[in-house]
This record gives C-alpha cells, structure tokens and sequence, in this order.
C-alpha cells in the first residue's frame, strides 16, 4: 500500500467491516440496552467510514487538535474472552472486550504498515487511522470499566 486512494479506500472496508461485527454482537446481545450500545458503536464505525470518504475526496488528512485520550488501561490484553459460537448470547462485557481486542489489532496493523512506509506521507496517513483505532479502543475500555463499577 503505498498509494493514499488505496490506503483510504482499505480504511473505509475496515470501518464496514467493524460496523458489522458491532452489528453481529448486538443481534447476540441479551439486552435492549446493550443492544442499542452495539448500535451505536456501528453507527460510529459508519461515521468514520463518511470521515474517510470526505478525507479521500479532498485528498488529504485534515490537521487535528492534539487531543490526549485517557490511559489505555490494557483490559482487553489482561482479561481472557471466551470464545463462543456466533449465534449464542454474549454477555456485555464480553463483547466490548472482543471489540477491545479488534480495534488494538488494528491499532497494531496500522502502526506497524507507519513505521514501514517508505514514504512519509503514507506514514501519516497510516499514523492518523492508527491513532483512530487506538481511540476507539480506549473508549471501549472506558466504557468496560465504568460498567464494572455500577
């Protein structure tokens, strides 16, 4: 990947991708309530899809405000998920961590194709949707953390 259409354009897939898994898991989820929470967290996948295609059609990253995210709390690397068939129900917890763990993956995966790029606007490119991903899986564990606390 060293063409920014093509990276933006395997972004946008990504956040499809990750709308429907928070769609899969809300379809498993026991509550109303939890899953009206994995709705909304597709919506916001889906919102980051339109962020991307607004990004692709005027070529280039907007500048940010340097925002500092609260600690990573490292709860989806500390807890264990059970693995459970696709149709059963799946407790809350349990989904924002399986969600947890996929958005550092893609963390992981973005970070690294940054620090191989060979050029540097492809790095930032690969920087900022890194970044993105790191942010959604700080809030998700933000939003575990605060549910164990009720």
């Amino acid at each position: 990947m060293t063409n920014f259409n093509d990276i933006i354009k395997m972004a946008m897939q990504h956040e499809d991708k990750e709308a429907e898994f928070y769609e899969s898991l809300a379809r498993r989820s026991r509550s109303q309530d939890q899953k009206n929470a994995l709705l909304a967290h597709a919506e916001e996948e889906r919102e980051h899809k339109r962020h991307l295609e607004n990004i692709l059609e005027k070529g280039t990253i907007p500048s940010l405000p340097n925002i500092t995210p609260d600690a990573d709390m490292k709860l989806a690397e500390l807890l264990v998920v059970s693995e459970k068939k696709e149709d059963s129900n799946i407790d809350f917890e349990e989904a924002l961590l399986m969600a947890t763990k996929r958005e550092k993956a893609a963390e992981q995966f973005y970070r690294t194709l940054a620090k191989n790029a060979d050029d540097a606007e492809v790095a930032k490119v690969f920087s900022f949707l890194a970044d993105q991903e790191s942010k959604h899986a700080i809030k998700l564990e933000q939003e575990y953390d605060d549910g164990q606390q009720e």
